[in-house]
């Protein structure tokens, strides 16, 4: 009995020390998003859900941050009579306006210590119906997402929203 105790010491020992080292999580500086799902909630609000990577941990404004509350960005496109999404940047051909973001402030979520890279999920409560216009009969966002630093996101696009 005493020699099992001796021989499985190491292997225990061995199994613990391994399971003890966390590999350190390594992703590009650039955040990268994927488009999760898109909630409606009636009428009057809808909860737009992205997942994101972030290998320095920039992501989110820091309190007393002046910087433009645009680094969660949903760009308004609307299904046109040809069947494409557009840009809602013109009412008709002579009346042209910018055109239409949903921009969302995002809390500081850098994590403390040494090691920054960041994953998780980011949710835009939008308050009000995303359907602008009575003639729009379904829409959709392109999504970015701007750390501190700048980098923006690659571009993802949510599934189409009707009334």
């Amino acid at each position: 009995m005493k020699l099992l105790k001796y021989i499985s010491f190491p292997f225990v020992f061995a199994a613990v020390l391994i399971s003890s080292c966390v590999k350190e999580k390594s992703f590009p500086p650039e955040p990268e998003i994927e488009f999760m799902r898109y909630t409606k909630y009636g009428t009057d609000s809808a909860d737009c859900v992205i997942s994101f990577k972030d290998g320095d941990g920039d992501i989110g404004l820091q309190e007393g941050d002046t910087a433009s509350d645009d680094d969660f960005r949903l760009k308004y496109l609307y299904r046109g009579a040809d069947g494409n999404f557009h840009p809602f940047d013109a009412i008709d051909s002579t009346a042209v306006m910018d055109t239409l973001f949903y921009s969302y402030r995002v809390r500081d979520i850098t994590p403390a210590g040494q090691y920054k890279a960041l994953e998780g999920e980011i949710k835009a409560r939008l308050t009000s119906h995303p359907i602008i216009h009575p003639l729009h009969t379904a829409v959709k966002f392109e999504i970015t997402l701007r750390d501190r630093a700048g980098h923006i996101s690659n571009v993802v696009t949510s599934n189409v929203i009707t009334p």
